[in-house]
């Protein structure tokens, strides 16, 4: 488990670039502290220089160490300079690592892209071809259908032992940036498929102006989903869980991770009562609850996931919404949105709707990449290079988030557990710690610009939302 950071624009990078530019400011303190020096050690020589030893008739011994002096300040000038080059370096190794590895994705994606267009455009010579598998499909369909209730909760519980015997895969850092590629290219093998012309459909899909991507690929298929049944989408009930609890000022990314609910309650705001008398508010959104799409009464269940990810009103989506309200946020209230997993994905939704004043953005763990963030919102995403969750939701296409990525697990991620270890929030909280802690001037600037105000009161309330 590494406790390096990469940090970033909205585009991906490998490299550990934060560790280059780290070096690079430590280089320039080195070398403020050594022009201090110098001037101090220079200052010193001034006052006894060679021509008052020689009339005061100093010893031999005096004279040598004049000369040591000048010695050193010599040294210490290059040594300087050598910090001054090896800062410059750093910081331009690190720009060129970032120009390479942008340049390398976007030749994957290219690549990916014209794939995926190819292979929906060869369905229908495919499906003739592949005409016997559909009869095996249809089948094994057939026999799913046809298992009792407790069958089908034992063919759950068998799969789900599987996946966690072997959650190695879930969690390479290869496999997840083969999987988000894959998802950035749904809406190429939808054109494909649909006989759009190839230059129109790299021209309206994400890698031209962005009006098709994974977004319109789920949403097509959530569609679907619907009209036969496989979804259920229904509206939420909100109801106040605790309410007027005393609570203090948030501090910091870690105490935000924190901050966000893992009980029953999904919804958590915090509200600061400023000494001018004005209030501003901090919104904490759960992740995922229930992985089922089943109508269960569960709000931040897959059917939300998937109707999220699709750009649409979910039912979490206006559960948080309510939530809100309830705790008397309007358009003109100041907030502050963090969300994980599931949760970051409403909040950037709700920070792009342009219904409230957002001040801040934190998504964790999120697959928030479609999700058209205003530029001018300080939004901060965190992300684990090998958390499956963000690799669903793509690139960030549409907004421009700092974007502070870790490896967790240098070898295979311990097995049993569960089933995708990277998305723990436990571990994000570390990440969180980690972030905190980081000397990286981005990092610095924007939890600068994310701090919460100092406030005369805070008081925390918590809401339960259901589908109704």
């Amino acid at each position: 488990m590494s406790d390096e950071l990469i940090v970033g624009g909205a585009e991906r990078i490998s490299v550990l670039v934060s560790s280059l530019v780290e070096q690079s400011i430590q280089f320039e303190i080195l070398r403020r502290a050594i022009e201090v020096f110098k001037a101090d050690l220079a200052a010193v020589d001034r006052i006894i220089g060679p021509g008052i030893l020689s009339a005061a008739d100093a010893p031999r011994s005096a004279m040598l160490a004049e000369r040591e002096i000048d010695s050193v300040l010599g040294l210490l000038s290059k040594t300087a300079k050598d910090c001054e080059l090896l800062s410059w370096g750093l910081r331009n190794a690190a720009a060129a690592y970032e120009l390479v590895e942008l340049e390398i994705g976007r030749f994957w994606q290219e690549f990916m892209g014209q794939a995926a267009y190819l292979l929906g455009f060869a369905v229908p010579e495919l499906a003739v071809l592949m005409g016997p598998l559909w009869g095996g499909a249809a089948g094994a369909a057939v026999a799913y259908m046809l298992l009792t209730d407790e069958q089908k909760k034992e063919l759950a519980v068998r799969a789900k032992a599987w996946l966690l015997e072997n959650n190695s895969l879930l969690s390479n850092p290869t496999f997840v940036d083969a999987v988000r590629r894959t998802a950035m290219s749904g809406d190429d093998f939808l054109s494909g498929f649909l006989r759009v012309p190839s230059a129109e459909a790299s021209l309206i899909g994400d890698r031209g102006i962005g009006l098709t991507g994974i977004d319109t690929t789920v949403a097509a298929g959530v569609v679907t989903a619907s009209a036969v049944g496989i979804l259920s989408r229904t509206g939420a009930s909100v109801f106040p869980a605790q309410t007027g609890i005393k609570s203090n000022p948030v501090s910091g990314m870690e105490q935000r991770v924190e901050r966000v609910p893992e009980g029953p309650e999904q919804v958590r705001i915090d509200r600061y009562v400023l000494p001018d008398g004005s209030e501003s508010f901090e919104v904490y959104i759960a992740g995922t609850a229930e992985l089922s799409t089943s109508a269960s009464d569960e709000p931040w269940d897959m059917t939300s996931n998937l109707v999220a990810v699709g750009n649409g009103s979910s039912a979490s989506y206006r559960a948080v919404e309510e939530a809100m309200e309830l705790a008397g946020i309007d358009s003109h209230s100041k907030v502050v949105l963090t969300g994980y997993s599931q949760g970051g994905l409403l909040a950037a939704q709700l920070a792009a709707s342009g219904k409230y004043e957002i001040s801040g953005l934190i998504t964790i763990g999120a697959p928030a990449g479609q999700v058209a963030v205003p530029h001018e919102i300080p939004y901060l995403a965190i992300e684990h290079t090998n958390d499956l969750v963000p690799a669903l939701g793509g690139d960030f296409a549409s907004s421009e988030p700092l974007l502070v990525r870790r490896q967790i697990f240098d070898g295979e991620p311990p097995h049993g557990e569960v089933v995708l270890p990277a998305h723990d929030i436990d571990r994000y909280q570390d990440t969180a710690r980690l972030i905190d802690a980081s000397n990286d001037p981005r990092v610095q600037a924007l939890i600068e610009k994310l701090a919460a105000p100092e406030a005369a009161a805070v008081s925390t309330s918590y809401y339960l939302a259901k589908r109704s």
